[in-house]
């Protein structure tokens, strides 16, 4: 394995980020992986579902693949997902219809789906992303590119096929994700578990 290290100069959205990797990547497709975003894969086996099962869908159709979850209540801080068809089961997959990042109004969409910050693309997204013009919180936004490229051509939304996943870029999330992998330590878990129990008891 190669590892490259690219630098984005400015804070100017994930978007930005992506096209700065371009010189890398070249027309290649290739795999975008959110560090804040942690899929439990004591729960869901890394080889076989969610993003193992997009990159076989992306193999077989070349379509570009967004990974998907339910979150029922409050979508504005995140990416919105509409299908045409629902996404009613682990693993379903349907073609994006629309993909908003953070809707002033999400109520306005008939959607509870949300990005989960794995996608598979092919090099048709590099266009889509060099004329996006900054959106969300002032920035480029690859939901932006990729709702662009979806009225072009098929891409599709992947129901989680099964784990958890938590969003460590919020409080709660992290939070979450740290207690769930600290019960799980092989060396302090216990310890750990006994610490968490104390303090609940007083």
């Amino acid at each position: 394995m190669t590892i490259m290290n690219v630098r984005q100069g400015e804070p100017l959205g994930l978007g930005h980020s992506i096209l700065c990797a371009r010189p890398a990547i070249g027309d290649n497709p290739f795999v975008v992986v959110l560090p804040d975003v942690v899929i439990d894969n004591a729960s869901a086996d890394p080889l076989r579902y969610n993003l193992a099962a997009m990159i076989a869908r992306f193999n077989e159709t070349g379509r570009s693949q967004v990974l998907a979850k339910r979150m029922p209540g409050d979508l504005s801080e995140y990416s919105v997902i509409q299908t045409k068809e629902p996404l009613d089961r682990e693993g379903k997959v349907s073609r994006i219809v629309e993909f908003i990042e953070k809707p002033d109004q999400p109520q306005t969409l008939d959607s509870d789906i949300m990005a989960v910050g794995r996608y598979v693309l092919s090099a048709d997204i590099w266009p889509e992303l060099e004329r996006t013009q900054p959106g969300a919180w002032g920035r480029i936004q690859l939901t932006d590119a990729i709702a662009e490229l979806a009225k072009k051509q098929a891409v599709d939304a992947m129901l989680m096929m099964t784990g958890d996943s938590y969003d460590c870029g919020k409080k709660m999330g992290y939070m979450q994700a740290f207690v769930k992998y600290g019960l799980r330590n092989l060396k302090e878990g216990a310890k750990f578990r006994k610490g968490i129990e104390k303090l609940l008891s007083e």
